[in-house]
């Protein structure tokens, strides 16, 4: 989704991603690069009119800020925050232009979250959270099934070890939500859109107990489709019309069912009853639009609709991280919340943990954790060669750091690779 720029429009953080004259005829040296300097803008201005520039690329600047689709955005994040106490907008996140000032209306809901532990700290305890959580979605699922209720005390005790780990170090759940091998589709998407919904929640700084009901409702949206049957879940191919309109049923028998069972608040029921909404009215059940969403139903929409997408679906192909997000993008302005989208990106970083991309140097690397200053320069794990023959023994690196290739090059991330390319699967490399 590049977006084409002026050169006298250009700002330092933008990502440069193809110029409007072949690259062999300009002094860069790279098919793609991020604007560090006014010096690099200036020799922009003598070569080229124009360039595409990346958004999800790009750092620190935001080019699209006087544009009549944000200034909409943010004036429904005002209303939001003034008028709709029962849609939960003091959960609103922090506009992107007042983040660093601290004034506002949203300035007082914001948290700030510094990581207390490295990835491999707090890997062995996300490990055992990943898994208890696992075991009480497929514990909540049979008992749904085979009683009708069950009593969710479980299910908000694993929540609070998740949302301690999250906000410790965001990168380890992650991590393993991306990589490890779910025993069940349906239980491996719920702990994964749970993960998702608590990093989004410690970006935007959420205070303890929002991120709990956030990360609850995650885990516990997709309850309804218990009741699917089994042949129309897991059909290969397009469904029937019929089949279509009993898979949308699964969001009001999620809420039937967890409000016969203990430990549901009202609130959690909003938001897992809105998870098939979307921004236009095009959604369902109940085609709510606009405002009559509430903000934690727009951040879950968003969260359930990226992990479908990369999630390995019966009937569809998975999309890669990076895929997935310039989906997300495209959609912004008319099924999802312009600022909200943009706020998941930034949560998730371009590069997502867990993601697979390719190095300048021909290497290919796994996505460890994110150097939360430089998004484009994360921590990796380099598995295959310049000849996509794996490592021995995979090499560990830090972008930051800023490593030298043999020709005293930096190492950089070349491109995000899509799933399946050159054989490979992360999960080969689970920690």
């Amino acid at each position: 989704m590049h977006e084409q720029i002026k050169v006298e429009a250009l700002q330092v953080g933008m990502f440069v991603a193809e110029l409007d004259r072949p690259w062999l005829d300009t002094p860069f040296l790279f098919q793609g690069f991020l604007i560090e300097s006014d010096e690099q803008i200036q020799e922009l201005c003598q070569y080229c009119g124009y360039v595409l520039v990346d958004p999800l690329r790009s750092v620190g600047c935001h080019y699209w800020d006087n544009t009549p689709q944000r200034q909409e955005a943010l004036r429904r994040l005002a209303i939001l925050d003034r008028q709709e106490p029962d849609t939960y907008t003091h959960l609103a996140p922090l506009p992107l232009e007042l983040a660093d000032r601290g004034d506002g209306p949203f300035a007082r809901n914001r948290n700030r979250y510094p990581d207390r532990t490295r990835l491999e700290e707090e890997l062995p305890q996300a490990k055992q959270i990943h898994l208890h959580a696992e075991q009480a979605v497929q514990h909540l699922f049979d008992e749904l099934q085979q009683h009708g209720t069950t009593d969710l005390n479980r299910a908000h005790e694993v929540m609070d070890g998740m949302v301690e780990s999250i906000i410790r170090n965001p990168d380890a759940l992650a991590l393993l939500s991306r990589v490890k091998r779910a025993s069940s589709y349906v239980y491996g998407r719920s702990v994964s859109v749970a993960i998702n919904m608590l990093l989004f929640g410690r970006h935007l700084g959420f205070p303890r107990d929002h991120m709990h009901l956030l990360g609850a409702a995650g885990l516990l949206l997709d309850v309804g489709t218990a009741k699917v049957p089994p042949e129309i879940l897991n059909k290969h191919g397009r469904l029937t019309p019929e089949e279509y309109a009993t898979v949308k049923q699964h969001v009001q028998w999620s809420l039937d069912l967890l409000r016969d069972s203990k430990g549901i608040s009202e609130k959690l029921l909003n938001i897992v009853a809105c998870h098939h909404e979307r921004e236009d009215g095009s959604g369902y059940p109940h085609r709510l639009r606009g405002t009559a969403i509430g903000v934690p139903g727009k951040m879950v929409a968003i969260v359930d609709c990226y992990d479908a997408l990369t999630s390995e679906r019966p009937y569809a192909r998975s999309f890669s991280p990076y895929e997935a997000l310039q989906h997300l993008y495209g959609w912004r302005h008319h099924l999802f919340h312009l600022e909200l989208v943009e706020q998941f990106i930034q949560c998730l970083g371009i590069y997502p943990v867990g993601s697979l991309v390719e190095l300048n140097s021909g290497e290919v690397a796994v996505v460890l954790a994110h150097n939360r200053v430089r998004r484009l320069k994360p921590r990796v794990l380099v598995i295959l060669d310049p000849r996509k023959q794996p490592y021995h023994a995979p090499v560990p690196l830090d972008l930051l750091t800023a490593p030298k290739l043999v020709n005293e090059q930096p190492y950089e991330i070349a491109r995000a690779i899509e799933n399946g390319m050159y054989g490979i699967d992360p999960r080969d490399y689970y920690l």
